[in-house]
């Protein structure tokens, strides 16, 4: 009895044996778990070929966090405050900034004599551009009760190389000046401003002499029978002169004052201050006077720069630049 039980107990854990191993051999395999993937950076569902996922360019310690859909402000720093918008009201967008606006400068009267335009500081400067269209040979005596006689006013010089005439080059380099002179304070008479005027040289003097002008500049261009000539000088008079030898002294620095700075504009040779009683122009004044001669027109490469707008703006910054020398130490006389 005990041997057949011993048998039917063997048998059955064989059977049992039997059926496990068919269950674990036919019956489907389970899945293996997939490996966890990277989260998408940014609002998109996909990463752009070509970016390394695993290299993130933000800190790894920070957290990751998808991209907002809409642009946030700008964080202020160093302050606890929310952000504001930037400041781009129309008015601070289209109004400029205040500043001192330039100083306008007031026109000419076309063809005047005697043509006066006040300024602020006191000064009065009186500009002559030498010469004018048609000469007049009318004769005048070249000094107050003097026998000698000239005539009244010539046309001038003019260019050998195709430019202008000296008294139109008088005239721009004498408008640039006055302009210039008014944007510094200065009071400024032009003795005429265009060319179809009579106006003698006496004339020219004494509407500089009825101003009692702080000074008188004459302005031309000088001739040359020898073409290599060139450079600036200046004319005045001398001690002796029997008219007015008395102004020598200062007509000297202010002169030398002039040519100063126009050699310093404009890279000029020295032709030199010149003392000579000859020019009624300056024998007939009773203030300050120098007879400028910014140039040889009879030189082919100094008239080239005379009949250029940017090189006369070079020696009309000259002339201001020595008008403010000259009278930096002296009042004004008209107050």
């Amino acid at each position: 009895m005990r041997s057949v039980m011993k048998y039917i107990l063997s048998g059955l854990c064989t059977a049992l044996l039997v059926i496990g191993t068919a269950g674990c051999s036919g019956g489907p395999k389970a899945s293996t778990p997939e490996p966890a993937t990277l989260p998408v950076i940014g609002p998109d569902s996909s990463v752009p070929a070509g970016t390394d996922q695993t290299s993130p360019t933000r800190d790894q310690t920070e957290p990751e966090t998808a991209a907002p859909t809409e642009p946030t402000l700008p964080s202020t720093e160093g302050t606890s405050e929310a952000p504001t918008q930037p400041r781009t009201t129309e008015a601070e967008t289209t109004a400029p900034r205040p500043t001192d606006p330039a100083p306008s400068v007031p026109d000419v009267a076309p063809d005047a004599t005697n043509f006066r335009t006040e300024g602020t500081n006191g000064y009065v400067i009186v500009i002559d551009p030498g010469h004018q269209a048609k000469g007049n040979n009318a004769q005048e005596p070249v000094g107050p009760g003097a026998s000698e006689t000239k005539a009244k006013v010539s046309s001038g010089t003019a260019s050998r190389f195709g430019g202008r005439a000296e008294y139109q080059v008088n005239l721009e380099v004498a408008l640039k000046l006055r302009e210039e002179l008014l944007r510094r304070g200065y009071t400024v008479i032009m003795t005429r401003t265009g060319h179809n005027v009579d106006i003698s040289n006496i004339e020219r003097a004494e509407i500089a002499n009825n101003a009692n002008a702080d000074a008188f500049l004459r302005i031309h261009c000088n001739g040359n029978d020898n073409a290599s000539v060139q450079g600036i000088s200046i004319y005045y008079q001398t001690p002796a002169n029997p008219y007015n030898g008395p102004l020598h002294d200062e007509a000297k620095a202010l002169n030398a004052s002039l040519l100063d700075h126009m050699l310093r504009r404009t890279g000029a040779r020295n032709a030199g201050l010149l003392e000579s009683d000859a020019y009624s122009g300056i024998n007939w004044c009773q203030v300050p006077a120098g007879l400028i001669e910014m140039g040889f027109m009879t030189n082919q490469e100094e008239d080239a720069r005379l009949q250029d707008g940017a090189y006369q703006m070079q020696l009309a910054l000259g002339m201001a630049d020595g008008v403010d020398e000259f009278l930096s130490t002296r009042a004004p006389k008209n107050r």
